[in-house]
């Protein structure tokens, strides 16, 4: 018998981590298998790629000359062995003299790079995983309150000591914290074997991971970045996620227009009574869109964002407590 309203809980989120492993735990996992075997095909044909990286560092001194051209062939040599081929079609114009002049013995292929440089790459990773994050939570979301009315389970936990207000607050949690949390790890996994990767095909490419790879990375902004990231996508994600688990409590058949339908309806009643689109400029700051330098969207533009960050809080408590009504009273289908 499960005691205390914290045992409770956890039971609840363990519950549902096990009916959505596959969205929640298995899928994030396969994202990391699939990065982390790409990069392990590109180390496996490394040589390949080793040929290529060689013929590149012969022809970069020669190419200097704006508008030259430069072909590159690789075949299948003797052995097994890759044979590379290429051609400059303008001649290599001598270095003149200046402040950005190589020093003696320089190699061009092994200078450092500037830290944090290869933090916009890794973030790109990152969004992936935000991505698939968001529109797993959106699903579950929408079917975990309907599901349960639709196949008659609901009856089954109402006769459990478990509380219709614990069971929300559970779903909810598991969307804003606990797979969150999962897909994140998951994201910093991700690229760390995806950078440890990346050294040992540098290696086998004869080149120096530490100046080609660790030296342009600033751990701790990125991880510090990605971290505040979350937390910040979460808040704004807030009541778009009580909406949907609104949505899903009061359904009848399909959540998903329960949930886009009354504010599509609301957008476009303001479009031509009023002629203005303050709700979906509203909107926008809680939806995940595309937009340079944030998260999925989400950004921080100051303290003037805590009056609309509260107030979308707000919202959100007030449709979590509609959702406990509707799924205490309303649970028939």
């Amino acid at each position: 018998m499960i005691e205390g309203p914290g045992a409770r809980f956890l039971a609840l989120v363990r519950r549902d981590l096990q009916e959505y492993r596959t969205s929640l735990c298995w899928t994030p996992l396969v994202l990391v298998l699939l990065l982390a075997g790409f990069m392990l095909g590109a180390v496996l044909f490394a040589n390949q790629i080793s040929a290529l990286g060689e013929a590149v560092s012969q022809v970069i001194p020669q190419e200097g000359e704006p508008g030259g051209r430069v072909s590159i062939r690789i075949d299948e040599g003797p052995g097994g062995e890759p044979s590379v081929e290429y051609r400059v079609e303008k001649p290599f114009t001598p270095y003149q003299g200046g402040e950005d002049a190589p020093e003696d013995g320089a190699d061009e292929t092994t200078r450092q790079l500037p830290a944090g440089s290869l933090n916009p790459l890794l973030q790109s990773v990152h969004n992936l995983f935000l991505l698939v994050l968001i529109l797993v939570c959106a699903n579950y979301l929408l079917a975990t309150l309907f599901t349960d009315r639709r196949d008659r389970s609901i009856l089954f936990w109402k006769s459990m000591p478990v509380s219709d207000r614990e069971d929300v607050l559970a779903k909810f949690t598991v969307a804003m914290v606990v797979a969150p949390a999962i897909y994140v790890t998951a994201s910093l996994l991700a690229q760390f074997a995806g950078t440890l990767l990346g050294m040992l095909l540098l290696w086998r490419m004869e080149m120096d991971p530490y100046a080609l790879v660790l030296s342009g990375i600033d751990v701790r902004a990125l991880v510090s970045g990605q971290l505040g990231g979350w937390l910040l996508m979460t808040l704004w994600l807030a009541p778009t996620y009580a909406w949907l688990m609104l949505a899903s409590a009061a359904a009848r058949r399909s959540p998903f227009m329960a949930a886009v339908g009354p504010l599509l309806a609301f957008m476009l009643g303001e479009r031509i009574l009023l002629g203005s689109s303050h709700l979906a400029t509203i909107l926008s700051r809680h939806v995940p869109h595309y937009a340079a330098g944030s998260y999925a969207g989400f950004s921080w533009g100051g303290p003037q964002d805590l009056v609309q960050m509260g107030l979308g809080l707000l919202f959100a408590a007030v449709a979590l407590w509609i959702a406990v009504f509707l799924r205490r009273n309303y649970f028939e289908l």
